[in-house]
Formats: C-alpha cells, sequence, structure tokens
C-alpha cells in the first residue's frame, strides 16, 4: 500500500496509460503562451514519462526533465537515448525541491505541468519557485499548469467526462473512471487529498517572491475549473 503522493507516483499506477490524452490537450494549447525554438533551453518539473520532451526534444536545444519516479526517468532515458539534447535527472523521493543536479543550468522555460496538487503545503510551492529562480534569465518564463483554486472533485469528473464524449472516447473515460474509483489512487488522495491554493493564494505567492505573473483566461488542460499562471522573469 502506498501512503502518500510521492509513493504513489514512484510505482506503476493508473495513469501511465491515461496521461497523454491530457497532455496533447495541453500541447495543441501551450504554444500560445510558450513557443519552442532551437535557441532555447527548457526544464520540465514532474516529466513523468517524458510526453513534453517526446513532442518538442527536436525543436529546442535543450529539454531537462526532473522527477521523483525512477522508473519513469529509466523508461524515458531509453526512449531518448539517441537525442543528445534531452536528459533526465531523477529528484530524491524526501528531497524534491533539491535541484541541485541543474546547477550551472539557465533555462528560458520551464513547465511545471499537473504537479503541484501533489505538494504538501504553500509554503513547499513557495520554495519550489525559490529554488527555480537561480536557473532563470531575465526574459524567462515559468508556466504553471493545471492549478486546483478550488474544491470540486466532483464537478470536475463530469467536466472531463464530457470532453471525452466530444472526443468520442466514452469508453475511455467510462473504463478509467472506474480504475480510479477502485484502485490505491483513490486510497491515496481519500489519505492526502489535494493541495488547494486560491487565487488570492497565488497572489500572495507572487507578491511575496516578487515574480511577475498572472492567470491565463484559456484553459489548457482537461481540467476546466483549474487555473494556470505564466509568470515572466
Amino acid at each position: 500500500m502506498k501512503h502518500n503522493w510521492t509513493e504513489f507516483w514512484r510505482g506503476k499506477n493508473e495513469f501511465d496509460r491515461s496521461m497523454d490524452v491530457n497532455f496533447t490537450y495541453f500541447l495543441s494549447r501551450v504554444t500560445k503562451y510558450v513557443s519552442f525554438n532551437k535557441s532555447l533551453n527548457v526544464l520540465d518539473i514532474g516529466s513523468g514519462p517524458g510526453h513534453l520532451e517526446d513532442s518538442i526534444y527536436h525543436k529546442v536545444n535543450e529539454i531537462h526533465g526532473v522527477d521523483v519516479s525512477e522508473r519513469y526517468n529509466l523508461n524515458a532515458r531509453e526512449k531518448h537515448k539517441d537525442h543528445p539534447n534531452v536528459f533526465f535527472h531523477d529528484l530524491s523521493a524526501t528531497d524534491y525541491l533539491n535541484f541541485s543536479m541543474l546547477n550551472g543550468k539557465k533555462f528560458d522555460i520551464i513547465i511545471v505541468m499537473s504537479v503541484l496538487q501533489y505538494y504538501k503545503s504553500k509554503d513547499e510551492v513557495l520554495l519550489l519557485l525559490k529554488n527555480l529562480m537561480p536557473f532563470t534569465t531575465k526574459g524567462s518564463k515559468i508556466l504553471l499548469c493545471d492549478l486546483i483554486v478550488q474544491q470540486s472533485a466532483f464537478k470536475e469528473i463530469i467536466e472531463i467526462m464530457i470532453e471525452y464524449l466530444k472526443a468520442g472516447k466514452i469508453i475511455y473515460a467510462v473504463s478509467l473512471f472506474f480504475r480510479l474509483r477502485f484502485s490505491q489512487y483513490y486510497q491515496v488522495k481519500k489519505n492526502n487529498g489535494f493541495l488547494i491554493l486560491t487565487e488570492q493564494d497565488w497572489k500572495e505567492i507572487l507578491s511575496q517572491l516578487g515574480l511577475k505573473g498572472s492567470f491565463i483566461k484559456e484553459k489548457l488542460t482537461l481540467h476546466k475549473r483549474r487555473k494556470n499562471i505564466l509568470i515572466e522573469m
């Protein structure tokens, strides 16, 4: 039995076969806010199976993914073994805000996609952003995606089911729902919950760190009620 989110993501889980759907939706919209070209270095926080790397490695100078899951990183490294501009780094399960393995690197784009809801507190989010700042330069962009700002789990499920229906994948959606409901994911969620930070919380975080950021009006993921923030250094 996995007792917390870090343990959950380090092992095999129900999202192994489903993350790509939400990511495909995200990728079709994100280039409106961050564009990729061969001069740019990109950092992917919580890179998972490497969906972002799969999609843009040929469009950027370098892309670095960091994740607590050694399993994801091993698989991602194997996929990209012939791509010398793609790197995957292991984060410590007990010190996952330590990015010292990236010391000396600077990134033009940093993407944190569907990760922060698994953090433990507002203080951890503050520390994440504080720890990322040394890896940015003037003009760098940090994109924080899929942020939960209100308690709306049931409504989110309904809205996602509608999106899958529009895409002609309702059977897949129903199957995923039941797999999650009767799985370790449900138990870990029940015991740990999600980190919910209101829009006011986010404004306070940005103000405390002296960062210039704003909410993106357009939704970037299948979760209609979640928010996305673009920070420009």
